[in-house]
């Protein structure tokens, strides 16, 4: 027969492992969502990037007197992050945990958050 003694010691020896596993566990699902957003993050920035290059493609292509306004948020999906033209011919998109640059046709002027404003004259793209 076991004594109360042993029996109390196995107890909190039991709930000791117990609590070492309910913290391990915690752990790695705390390794696994900050991954996830790691990984939301660099799909935000990299569509964003995408969709300023389809914009200016599409201006590109198309014939002069080509007139069009749109919008970029602030944040994306409350990530900060900053939009740098660089000699016309990239759009780099980097948030604190990622970066996405992207070739464009040559556009004169800065694609900025908030209303932008594309048009087409003389074969130029002018941005804002």
């Amino acid at each position: 027969m076991h004594s109360k003694a042993q029996i109390s010691a196995e107890f909190f020896i039991f709930l000791g492992l117990a609590f070492l596993i309910a913290i391990a566990f915690e752990l790695a699902s705390l390794d696994q969502l900050n991954e996830f957003r790691i990984q939301k993050e660099n799909e935000a920035v990299k569509d964003l990037a995408l969709k300023l290059q389809q914009e200016l493609m599409t201006a590109a292509a198309v014939e002069d007197g080509y007139v069009r306004a749109f919008d970029i948020p602030d944040k994306l999906d409350s990530i900060n992050y900053s939009l740098t033209t660089f000699n016309n011919r990239t759009i780099t998109v980097q948030s604190k945990n990622s970066l996405y640059i992207v070739a464009i046709p040559k556009a004169f002027g800065n694609v900025t958050k908030g209303t932008n404003v594309i048009n087409k004259t003389g074969g130029v793209i002018y941005i804002n």
